[in-house]
């Protein structure tokens, strides 16, 4: 009895610490946001909230068709991909971002979605972080990029360390 309330107050301890620190110890393990329109789900997913420098984070973005007809999204005109990727960190002028289409060739394929009912279509990507991006916080953003507008679903991490404000 005695031995499991020792234990009990010494992990409420760890989560007390974590919390007054802003230590990640609770939420460094994966992390994920969706969001829908009604007809299209968009889904990021990152292996890692609180990656070090040079600890490798999996990220995975996947569009979902639950409606009941064919989603079809075409650029035509637009030099980017439909589906995109984007990493923000640093602050002002010296904003860092990291794209999945970086060094891509914007071929047609990547320029339109056709989407069944029940269908996905998945992009994955790793990134390493590095020193320019830890203590900062870091926007990880899945879009869909339409004719006139996109839609996004994003993430929040943190590199080394969360920043205190």
């Amino acid at each position: 009895m005695l031995l499991g309330r020792r234990l009990f107050q010494s992990a409420l301890l760890v989560i007390i610490a974590a919390l007054v620190t802003n230590c990640s110890l609770l939420w460094a393990g994966p992390k994920s946001n969706t969001t829908s329109d009604g007809y299209l789900g968009l889904t990021l997913w990152v292996s890692r909230s609180l990656p070090r420098v040079a600890e490798p984070v999996k990220i995975r973005y996947t569009v979902d068709n639950f409606g009941d007809q064919i989603e079809v999204i075409q650029l035509e005109e637009k030099q980017e991909p439909v589906m995109d990727i984007v990493i923000g960190f640093g602050s002002g002028g010296d904003r860092t971002r990291i794209y999945w289409s970086d060094g891509r060739e914007i071929s047609p394929e990547m320029r339109g979605l056709e989407l069944a009912p029940g269908e996905s279509k998945i992009i994955e990507m790793t990134w390493v972080p590095d020193e320019t991006a830890e203590g900062w916080p870091v926007t990880v953003l899945g879009i869909l990029h339409r004719e006139h507008r996109y839609q996004d679903a994003s993430v929040m991490i943190c590199v080394g360390r969360c920043p205190t404000y």
